[in-house]
């Protein structure tokens, strides 16, 4: 380490590189613990699906997407109650919040491999399920 010869302290130039690199894992660590959606966008959506809450029930149950390519749903949430919308069946799930209607959320997911996924209601998981495919 380089020391202020008359202070016996890392130099400004050494702070200051202290400094990013603090701040670099800072940022780091706030955008994996942001809570935000594991939806993004990556270019616009091959497949852009409806889908509706209503009386703790989604409107369809099965929702078909093109393999590899970005898609988006478009989720409406008709009641008081909170929904959400978690696709289940990959590598990492797939969450996006939970929010009280009614309201309407768009989420764009960048793309799924080929196969059949769940989606989810995290608040209501045993009357609101549905397939998701991929193909």
């Amino acid at each position: 380490m380089t020391l202020d010869q008359t202070h016996g302290r890392p130099t400004a130039a050494r702070r200051s590189h202290r400094a990013v690199i603090y701040l670099a894992i800072v940022g780091f660590l706030a955008a994996g613990c942001s809570g935000a959606p594991a939806a993004s966008v990556v270019g616009t959506p091959a497949v852009t699906h409806q889908l509706v809450a209503q009386s703790n029930t989604f409107d369809r149950n099965s929702l078909a997407v093109i393999a590899g390519s970005p898609f988006a749903i478009v989720f409406e949430n008709r009641d008081s109650a909170p929904h959400n919308v978690s696709i289940r069946g990959g590598p990492s799930p797939l969450t996006t919040e939970i929010f009280g209607g009614p309201d309407q959320r768009t989420y764009v997911y960048q793309s799924l491999p080929a196969g059949t996924y769940t989606f989810i209601c995290d608040v209501h998981p045993v009357e609101m399920t549905g397939t998701l495919t991929a193909s």
